[in-house]
């Protein structure tokens, strides 16, 4: 069962609300109720002290000091809530008590302490009454009973606590649908962004989630989507573009091989025309061997599982490795190549990952130079940096091309140079391994004027 979660937030809100409500109606009650008794209380303090001074003792038996003026103030005196006094000897029998008792008597509780209010009853009504002691030398005669009716005192808080019973439930009630309404505003924006995301499928990339109006987390959340959003749209371009330029390169040595081996079947050859055409599908055979490793590397490096194995390296003796390898290739364009190093520099780095970078810059340099020019690589220390540069003077490339130069599969005017073989994946691959490893790199070129290529390592 999926459950709103504007309701969880409403049912969450009054929940809270409900345990807060309940201490606030208590709080109201009890301080009310303290109120009303502690006025009681002062009332009849007030009236057991006044009738106090009324009252003497004489051999042991409490009695009125002026009876006919105590009874007569019955009948001057407009009393809305009437008090009644009475007087016990000291075993609590009734002697004397005001006339609006009657017939009735006050009922004595001689385990009370003096004058501590207690409540009692009355035929049947609730009072308030206190006790005091009628004393001679020290001596108990009896007690001074004054007690007042609290039945309309009980009635009003007895309303109140029905009233704040009643309105509880529909506080809360009220609080949780207008807290779901509000909520139900609150999240609108999310749904949006649910209704949206939902829409965004791989063939639908392009769709974003409109910006709420306030700068808020919620705005940053559809920020923050946005932006993985162009991430995954600029990746599965960026996939798709890999796989149709690899299928294409992949393709084109296949093709190939596949009509050399038609053409050798068709008829007998001699063997030196299958010598030559099984030396020819070699060397496809190699590109597409060659091609492959760097796609594999390429895509090793994408999804960076390759773990570095960070060491000092010495740029100098990684160098000389590489134009030992490539000897062959130098000779046959009848490159000059000047080493431009002073003392021996080392960085800490990958170093199969370096010498993959410095191999491709060097073959590059040896592929686009023309014949019998020179290439320079230079190694200097500046500061806290060591420049490794690769500069040949070959055919060069425009400026605008240059950021092009990075990406899988790009070459700059092929049809151009058609004896200039190659896949364009050296530099996306040095890129991405500079990246890695955190080497900037920087190409400088010019048609006709050559290209330099700049590594720059933090020592």
């Amino acid at each position: 069962m999926i459950t709103s979660y504007k309701n969880k937030i409403a049912a969450d809100f009054t929940l809270s609300t409900a345990l807060l409500v309940t201490v606030i109606f208590f709080v109201i009650y009890y301080v009310v109720s303290l109120a009303v008794f502690n006025g009681l209380q002062k009332d009849i303090i007030f009236e057991a002290d006044k009738h106090f001074y009324e009252v003497g003792v004489k051999d042991g038996a409490p009695y009125i000091a002026d009876k006919a003026e105590w009874f007569e103030r019955e009948h001057r005196e407009l009393e809305v809530n009437p008090v009644f006094v009475q007087i016990t000897d000291q075993n609590g029998i009734a002697i004397e008590k005001s006339p609006n008792l009657k017939q009735d008597a006050l009922s004595t509780d001689l385990s009370k302490k003096d004058k501590v209010f207690f409540r009692s009853k009355l035929k049947g009504l609730s009072i308030a009454q206190i006790q005091v002691a009628l004393k001679e030398k020290d001596k108990l005669a009896g007690y001074l009973v004054v007690a007042i009716p609290i039945a309309e005192s009980e009635r009003v808080l007895d309303t109140l606590k029905n009233v704040l019973l009643i309105a509880f439930p529909i506080v809360l009630l009220v609080l949780f649908f207008v807290t779901r309404f509000i909520a139900g505003k609150s999240i609108q924006p999310v749904l949006s962004v649910i209704d949206t995301a939902s829409k965004i499928t791989n063939e639908n990339l392009t769709a974003r989630i409109p910006l709420p109006l306030g700068k808020d987390e919620l705005g940053r959340l559809v920020v923050t989507i946005n932006d993985l959003l162009d991430r995954i749209a600029n990746a599965v371009e960026r996939e798709k573009q890999f796989t149709s330029d690899a299928s294409h390169e992949l393709r084109t040595p296949l093709a190939v091989i596949k009509g050399t081996l038609e053409v050798l079947i068709r008829k007998p050859r001699s063997a030196q025309e299958y010598v030559e055409k099984a030396a020819y599908c070699i060397t496809e055979i190699d590109r597409i061997s060659y091609l492959v490793d760097q796609l594999l590397l390429l895509a090793r490096f994408e999804s960076q599982k390759k773990a570095l194995d960070s060491r000092s390296t010495d740029l100098a003796e990684l160098t000389a490795m590489i134009l030992q390898r490539q000897q062959d290739h130098i000779l046959n364009k009848g490159l000059s190549v000047e080493l431009e190093i002073g003392d021996q520099y080392d960085v800490y780095s990958d170093p199969y990952m370096v010498e993959i970078i410095i191999e491709n810059l060097i073959s590059n340099a040896i592929k686009y130079s023309d014949p019998n020019e020179s290439i320079r690589i230079g190694i200097n220390k500046l500061n806290s940096e060591i420049t490794y540069t690769v500069i040949d003077k070959g055919i060069g490339i425009a400026a605008d091309e240059i950021p092009k130069l990075q990406e899988p599969f790009y070459r700059s005017n092929p049809l151009q140079h058609p004896h200039i073989t190659g896949n364009g994946l050296g530099l996306s691959i040095v890129k991405r391994m500079c990246e890695l490893l955190a080497i900037q790199f920087e190409i400088e070129s010019q048609p006709g004027a050559g290209t330099k290529a700049k590594l720059i390592f933090e020592s």
